[in-house]
């Protein structure tokens, strides 16, 4: 968990917008609040950054996209599979049973009467095989490794964001920026010393 604490105190208005203007800069884009404290190659080099983990992301999204697309495709074809494709629980049972017979026996045994079953007539899916289940499973878990891998970067976005506008607020005039250890996380501490 991360605990950010703000500590800022202003010396007079004129200056205090500078070290403000320039941490908002770099929150909303990097290069900005760079370029702003006049940093001209940090700001180069930090609208590459932005470019590439957004290109990264983007990238992650639509393959992760593809591969979802393709394993419906897949399921449709050799399984005969048919439902909402949203149904996250109909998505998971078609690469773990390989009949919906099977799905449905085991749920109904394990929950009973109350379980949640897809109907058998027309069958919602039914793999000729196990290697064509198998086959499918790994495009669908292709699929949300992309996805859980796109998030992974989103969250790495915003880290960078918030690192460089607390770089630029102790660039931009004398603030301290301390990381504290503490039992269930770290707090960032930035404070602004009195001159």
């Amino acid at each position: 968990m991360v605990k950010i604490l703000l500590l800022t105190v202003m010396l007079s208005g004129v200056r205090a917008q500078a070290p403000s203007k320039a941490f908002l800069l770099s929150l909303v884009l990097p290069a900005a609040g760079h370029r702003y404290l006049g940093e001209q190659r940090a700001s180069a080099w930090s609208l590459r950054a932005e470019v590439g983990l957004w290109a990264a992301y983007l990238g992650l999204r639509t393959w992760a996209s593809w591969r979802e697309e393709d394993a419906w495709a897949y399921a449709a074809a050799v399984a005969g599979a048919r439902g909402d494709r949203d149904d996250r629980e109909l998505w998971d049972a078609m690469g773990f049973y390989d009949n919906v017979h099977e799905y449905n026996l085991e749920v109904t045994w394990r929950e009973g009467s109350s379980a949640r079953t897809y109907p058998e007539r027309p069958p919602t899916w039914d793999w000729p095989g196990e290697e064509e289940r198998l086959r499918f499973k790994s495009l669908k878990d292709s699929s949300l490794r992309a996805r859980h891998r796109a998030r992974m970067v989103l969250w790495c976005i915003v880290g960078y964001h918030l690192t460089s506008a607390l770089r630029a607020l102790k660039v931009a005039g004398g603030s301290e920026v301390s990381a504290i250890s503490e039992p269930y996380g770290l707090r960032m501490v930035v404070v602004r010393r009195f001159r």
